[in-house]
């Protein structure tokens, strides 16, 4: 019996295989499997996923950018997402298979359907080459089960936590090894993986959800800007709010973080004009909020950051945090601002060459 993990799938149904779930489980458990007889089916995942042809699709196309990704990445870079595979079982089981069915409206199909979608776009974004780099994308997750539901946050019933950080896996230089552990998160405190209450939640001590993510600007050989965004949501409170960071770092000449000089030339005048230009972009919006001072304040004050610069393909762009503009209803961003319009005040013309990852089918 081969390793399926690393050789093309069966193209027989995948209602009767449900080879990528399976495939999946028998890399957390070091087992290895050609395939997967439904008939043989004994958790409730592998029941839903039998019973489901939906399901069965979703793990037919979980199973192959899982396998392109693998395929796609050094055996360093193989590991790691195994390891987030791992994860993502541990916590699709947790959370989607120990609910009851009449307190929370749905079964475990009915949970299981949107945690495979979400998968299949974190793992599109494993394996993938922007500019002169591969990248991988590496997700932990956890569920802390609460001792009384209160029917909020993002899993009815549970305290959720994800973290995601980008590494790149090849090439491998000083360079990019020094970026790497810049990116690197702790993972979050494992589930006890059993049926029994985790913690309580009260108001001296509410749940939360809590999610870190990342998204690539775009890279050349020179940098690479990447934005980070952490969203959290206190259980009871009426909504969430999350935060952005920009980390640019140029890599030649000399890794270092990356500066207003390495974007526009000296006597460019882009400290007075950069923040009009963002707002300009804003206003021509139809629906923008022109009359809201606090609004106008915040786009005039993160164009004249560097720090809030998310260089991409299309331009430089800003984006804020929950309640920055005033409301958090009212966040007008993310704002780009195109380089042909930027082009006269650039230091180097090259900027707008940059490359942003495969966008991600949701």
């Amino acid at each position: 019996m081969h390793d399926t993990s690393t050789h093309p799938r069966s193209p027989e149904p995948v209602r009767r295989k449900a080879a990528g779930l399976f495939v999946a489980m028998a890399l957390a458990s070091g087992a290895h499997a050609a395939s997967f007889d439904c008939k043989l089916a004994k958790t409730p995942v592998e029941r839903a996923v039998c019973a489901s042809p939906k399901l069965s699709t979703l793990d037919e196309q979980l199973a192959q950018e899982y396998g392109r990704a693998l395929h796609a990445l050094s055996p360093g870079g193989a590991a790691q997402l195994k390891e987030s595979q791992r994860s993502w079982l541990r916590f699709a089981a947790r959370v989607c298979t120990s609910r009851d069915p009449k307190r929370h409206g749905e079964k475990p199909a009915d949970c299981l359907a949107p945690e495979y979608g979400r998968r299949i776009a974190q793992l599109a974004q494993a394996g993938v080459r922007v500019g002169p780099y591969v990248f991988n994308r590496v997700d932990f997750q956890s569920a802390t089960r609460l001792q009384k539901d209160d029917g909020a946050g993002d899993v009815p019933g549970f305290a959720t936590d994800h973290v995601a950080f980008a590494q790149i896996d090849a090439p491998v230089t000083p360079a990019t090894t020094a970026w790497n552990a810049a990116q690197r998160l702790d993972p979050p405190t494992p589930d006890t993986g059993d049926d029994g209450a985790d913690r309580s939640s009260d108001d001296d001590d509410p749940a939360s959800d809590n999610d870190a993510d990342f998204t690539i600007g775009c890279a050349s050989e020179r940098f690479i800007s990447l934005s980070k965004t952490t969203a959290y949501f206190v259980h009871g409170s009426a909504h969430g709010g999350y935060d952005h960071e920009v980390r640019n770092v140029v890599f030649a000449p000399g890794m270092r973080k990356m500066t207003a000089n390495d974007v526009f030339a000296a006597n460019s005048g882009w400290k007075t004009r950069l923040p009009g230009l963002f707002w300009n972009a804003y206003a021509r919006d139809p629906e923008a909020a022109k009359d809201f001072p606090a609004i106008k304040e915040a786009i005039l004050e993160s164009g004249a950051n560097p720090d809030r610069w998310l260089l991409t393909p299309a331009g430089l762009q800003i984006s804020f945090d929950a309640d920055e503009a005033g409301c958090y209803a009212c966040n007008p961003g993310p704002i780009t601002v195109p380089w042909a319009t930027l082009k006269p005040m650039l230091a180097n013309p090259d900027l707008a060459n940059c490359q942003a990852p495969p966008p991600v089918k949701r």
